[in-house]
């Protein structure tokens, strides 16, 4: 079996291109142009390498034939995602058609709205990834969705390829905390009341690998935490590896009324950031049932995946 595979510089599709080698499958990767040089590093050694933008005007050419596309390639930004997304997705289909190909679509899990409630977008990304999949579905190409949630560390190293997410949080929370210490400050931040969906990126890819290798079609596939971890949890862990448990008050009020409050210049600065990520951490709903069954996101794995993330970070800084 041979799939050409988007989006191998990513943090997903980085983990799927390695679960998919161990099932004994050809990976034949898409790049940017002039980022083929990025993969000289990379564990596989690929027989050919694809270049074009997919957000350009150029078509997707291969020299060789391939069983089926597997679409990890996406804008992430939550603003200024504008159709890149979709624009992606179109060629992608227009590719796969032109070989009679199916097409395996990573998309996002927070798209998802249950019937009872008005379906509006959190931001400019999940719109982008919703109309991308419409484009899919209404191609005549065969598929399959797969919507993972937010992507952590490998589960076995807390390796990832690229730092967001929660990431971005710690990384606000850090500078926050030390802001306020400069001022003899302790920051102030609202009960997080909901749950955090995270998922080990290479848990997300096993589960990939897994639909790809199968032949699943036709479906919409949840990869998400079957036992996500409160929100408040993840929060306190945080704070406990850093040792700043101490310099958060947490207060016994909304996101929406904490906004409201008097906040010095490090809480403003970090609730206006938070802003963007509070959605995914006050959600109210469970997700459709996963194709994941276990929960990874335990003590001994928050330690792990900040301790990759602080000897980068630390990394550099000198």
């Amino acid at each position: 079996m041979k799939v050409l595979l988007t989006g191998i510089t990513g943090n997903l599709g980085y983990e799927v291109s390695l679960d998919l080698a161990k099932r004994g499958i050809v990976v034949v990767p898409c790049v940017r142009p002039g980022k083929k040089s990025s993969l000289s590093s990379h564990p596989i050694k690929f027989n050919q390498i694809i270049e074009v933008d997919l957000v350009g005007e150029e078509d997707i050419h291969i020299s060789e034939e391939v069983d089926c596309v597997v679409h990890c390639a996406g804008a992430v930004q939550f603003r200024g995602a504008k159709d890149q997304n979709e624009r992606m997705m179109a060629k992608v289909c227009k590719f796969a058609k032109s070989l009679n190909i199916p097409v395996y679509a990573v998309s996002t899990a927070f798209v998802y709205r249950p019937n009872s409630l008005e379906f509006t977008f959190n931001n400019e990304y999940e719109e982008d990834k919703f109309h991308a999949e419409q484009v899919l579905v209404s191609s005549g190409v065969p598929y399959c969705i797969l919507r993972p949630s937010v992507l952590t560390g490998n589960s076995y190293t807390g390796d990832i390829k690229n730092f967001s997410g929660y990431y971005f949080m710690v990384r606000a929370f850090i500078s926050a905390i030390h802001s306020a210490i400069e001022n003899n400050r302790v920051i102030r931040f609202p009960r997080m009341q909901g749950e955090s969906n995270m998922i080990p990126v290479d848990q997300a890819a096993e589960c990939i690998g897994r639909v790809v290798e199968g032949g699943r079609l036709g479906e919409t596939i949840y990869i998400t935490n079957p036992l996500p971890p409160r929100s408040d949890w993840v929060l306190g862990e945080t704070l406990d590896f850093y040792k700043f448990r101490d310099k958060v008050a947490v207060l016994d009020v909304s996101f929406e009324e904490f906004g409201k409050l008097n906040l010095t210049e490090e809480e403003t600065r970090l609730y206006k950031f938070s802003l963007h990520f509070n959605p995914y951490w006050s959600m109210r709903y469970e997700f459709p049932k996963s194709i994941c069954k276990t929960n990874l996101i335990d003590h001994d794995y928050i330690i792990k995946i900040l301790s990759v993330f602080s000897e980068v970070e630390n990394s550099s800084h000198d």
